[in-house]
């Protein structure tokens, strides 16, 4: 039921099939990166600026992370080469966000933390206004340190009457804030 539900929601984003399709995000990440000079210099000091990189959308395989940092090979020696990632990314749109951030939490849900857990992948969630104008961001790291504080927990989303389970973040100098015009 709530796989369902999750899937109307997207649907709500992304049209009637296409409630995983994410693209309109990622090119909005992509727009934040080249022309926010507050989001360039909060992507250096996190990622660094590694040689031979490329943002590359589903790096872990399809209906996975939706972003990654990887290293290609100017020159391959095969068709086929494995790619070293860097960093991961996870993108969505938060419908209800039209002006104010609506919460006084920032949530990650659980089933997004497969993506970065066992590896040493650094790691952001950015989640977008609904015009894709505002960001709202945050790193592996402070999930990490909200999982650790504060656990897993249910929490009842109002949209899709459903308890789901998150990682809760307090709107701190953890969370970053992004705006383009």
């Amino acid at each position: 039921m709530l796989k369902n539900k999750i899937k109307l929601c997207g649907e709500e984003a992304h049209g009637k099939g296409n409630s995983y399709k994410d693209y309109r995000e990622r090119a909005t990440l992509r727009k934040f990166l080249k022309t926010s000079k507050p989001f360039q210099d909060f992507w250096n000091a996190y990622f660094g600026t590694p040689k031979n990189t490329i943002l590359m959308d589903n790096p872990l395989g399809k209906y996975r992370v939706d972003l990654g940092i990887v290293e290609y090979d100017p020159e391959p020696t095969s068709w086929k080469q494995e790619c070293k990632v860097h960093g991961l990314i996870e993108v969505d749109v938060f419908n209800e966000w039209k002006s104010d951030f609506p919460y006084p939490k920032f949530h990650v849900l659980e089933r997004k933390l497969k993506y970065f857990q066992g590896t040493d992948h650094k790691y952001i969630t950015c989640s977008f206004s609904s015009n894709r104008k505002l960001m709202v961001c945050t790193t592996r790291e402070n999930i990490e340190r909200c999982i650790e504080k504060y656990g897993v927990i249910d929490w009842w989303m109002p949209k899709i009457k459903e308890y789901d389970r998150v990682v809760r973040l307090p709107l701190d100098v953890n969370i970053f804030w992004f705006g383009i015009k």
